[in-house]
């Protein structure tokens, strides 16, 4: 009997483990990648990713190209999703698919009568290898809707250049039209459990959060009324590679909170890696039972070390144990003494324990080419290093896990920590940002300042924005959107992956030399404005032709000016265009 139990368990631990190993063995990063090297390239000129049309025939636009496939030999195909338990069904041919190839990209027009209601389609690219991209978009057909209401839909879904119209939608909420509801899943909360904890009184914020537990879950919280469609609803990944849930490898469904809302919490198969910085996406293949696609979301943490016992930093003891590590009472280099057990250059000095080897985490991006600090004396205050934004004598707490310097504003009594707020945070005020805006405020760097506290400024600015993806922001894009905090091979620490999804390589932004001119500005911008790129629930767009149908100057794609040409204001300030692009009535070119 004893045999046949062992026997027994033995199979069963055989066949655990080798279903264990499959899902390392059977994963494909084609599940979660947009797109990858190599993918043929599927552009959607217009319309917007939702859009409401008063009549039955609609036309759709777009580009095609590859880099192995001529355009001619690309197979482009058109689906639709009937119902939600239905498959997709092809309707390329129910439409007139017109495709004419110009150089090495096809330019192509579908066209085709829908009947009323929503229609969620995906256009389906092929390349002769067998390669394929997907890009979805829901069509609305009411004929009874009146132009004031199909405004509302098309700017809630496009960053438009031209000036702002009013309309009465909440954010977050789905839109109506003629009863007709058009939801998109909303991420409302992301937080961190620490092990052992229940309470949620106890969780983390998710954000930026420092010496996060190695034990830890993730836990996001997705605002939907509807079913959820979904494989592997969190991505996340460090610069070790991806990192899986036990909740994927059992297919357990996520559950609704006492709001409705869903709870998706990941907790990882083995524990996270110690001093690491995780990336996390939420899947932006989610969908609800109509097809619409959840708004992207985007943030990362980092763990803690295994190696020091205590913080050195803050929440000193009766001894001077602690501060020696930094400051020596008798052999000191500077006037506050510095030159304890690891020197006294300070950028140096912090990167003997902050350098990933020590049990101290790496600061994210850090060995990029440009780095937002510069090695200079420890005695020159007004120089950037470490110090500049971090506090070293400062506790961590879950408020403050960054160690932020803290200031004393003009007319204030006390000290206030400052703010680096980012997408899932901040509401686009000066305020949010006040750790940039400390610098950058016209005395110690170029004044930045102006562009969220000047309201003329403010009141013409293409990058002020009311979110419509759940989060807070009613006002300038944050710092975040655009800029890397601590390093970047880009000049200006610009970002090279923009939105919030995992971006293929050769959609990256990577500037040329070490000028900021209107090539690099011209690649920048476009890498946003794209008509695909989304940000805040909108998709930022670059319309070559304005309404008339005429073409716009500057927006061709043989023209080579630089984007503050037009944005720039009077002065054509590369840094106005970048922060308080001006919203202006484009100028047409009269074709022959």
């Amino acid at each position: 009997m004893k045999r046949t139990n062992y026997r027994r368990r033995l199979f069963s631990y055989i066949v655990i483990s080798s279903v264990f190993l499959s899902s390392f063995l059977l994963y494909s990063p084609a599940d979660i990648v947009l797109s990858a090297q190599g993918d043929p390239y599927l552009e959607m000129l217009s319309p917007s990713e939702v859009t409401v049309f008063d009549n039955a025939m609609v036309e759709i636009t777009g580009n095609i190209s590859d880099d192995s496939t001529p355009p001619e030999q690309l197979s482009l195909r058109v689906y639709e999703k009937l119902d939600s338990n239905s498959d997709p069904i092809e309707i390329t041919s129910e439409g007139q698919l017109r495709i004419s190839i110009d150089a090495q990209k096809g330019n192509w027009v579908y066209s085709k009568q829908f009947n009323d209601g929503i229609h969620p389609i995906s256009f389906v690219l092929m390349d002769a290898e067998g390669n394929s991209v997907e890009k979805p978009m829901t069509i609305i057909v009411t004929k009874e809707v009146n132009k004031e209401q199909k405004t509302v839909v098309e700017k809630q879904n496009t960053i438009v250049e031209e000036a702002p119209v009013s309309a009465s939608v909440s954010v977050g909420t789905p839109t109506e039209i003629n009863d007709e509801v058009v939801p998109r899943p909303t991420v409302v909360d992301v937080k961190i459990i620490p092990d052992g904890i229940t309470d949620e009184s106890g969780y983390l914020s998710a954000e930026d959060m420092t010496q996060v537990a190695l034990n830890s879950k993730i836990m996001v919280i997705i605002r939907e009324t509807g079913t959820l469609t979904y494989t592997q609803p969190l991505l996340i990944s460090s610069n070790k590679g991806e990192i899986k849930s036990k909740e994927d490898l059992e297919g357990m469904i996520p559950k609704r909170n006492k709001d409705g809302d869903y709870v998706v919490t990941f907790t990882p198969l083995v524990q996270l890696d110690p001093s690491t910085t995780y990336y996390v996406y939420v899947n932006p293949s989610i969908t609800n039972e109509l097809g619409n696609r959840i708004y992207p979301k985007f943030f990362k943490f980092t763990t803690t070390n295994v190696y020091h016992i205590g913080d050195i930093h803050g929440n000193y003891a009766n001894n001077t144990n602690a501060c020696a590590y930094c400051h020596s009472t008798h052999n000191g280099e500077t006037p506050t003494l510095e030159g304890g057990k690891y020197g006294a250059s300070e950028d140096n000095f912090c990167m003997v324990c902050h350098d990933g080897t020590n049990g101290s985490p790496m600061p994210d991006k850090y060995n990029s080419t440009n780095k937002h600090n510069q090695h200079v004396a420890a005695d020159a205050k007004n120089s950037e290093s470490c110090t500049s934004c971090h506090n070293p004598h400062a506790s961590w707490t879950a408020e403050n896990p960054a160690r932020l310097q803290s200031v004393q504003p003009t007319g204030v009594s006390h000290f206030q920590t400052l703010t680096y707020k980012k997408a899932g945070t901040a509401t686009g005020k000066a305020e949010d940002f006040t750790l940039c805006l400390n610098c950058h405020d016209g005395k110690k760097a170029s004044n930045i300042k102006q562009y969220y506290e000047d309201e003329a400024i403010i009141a013409e600015s293409g990058h002020n924005i009311t979110a419509k993806d759940g989060s807070g922001l009613d006002g300038q894009i944050t710092c975040a959107d655009c800029h890397e905090t601590h390093g970047s091979n880009n000049i200006m620490l610009l970002r090279e992956s923009l939105g919030n999804v995992k971006v293929a390589e050769n959609d990256k932004f990577k500037s040329i030399g070490t000028v900021w001119d209107a090539v690099n500005e011209r690649q920048f911008c476009l890498k946003c404005h794209n008509n695909t790129t989304e940000l805040y629930g909108s998709t930022s767009t670059f319309k070559e032709r304005n309404g008339a149908d005429q073409l716009i100057l500057g927006h061709q794609a043989t023209d080579i000016e630089g984007c503050s040409t037009c944005h720039g204001g009077a002065n054509k300030s590369m840094i106005e265009a970048a922060h308080g692009p001006k919203k202006i009535d484009p100028v047409s070119i009269q074709e022959n």
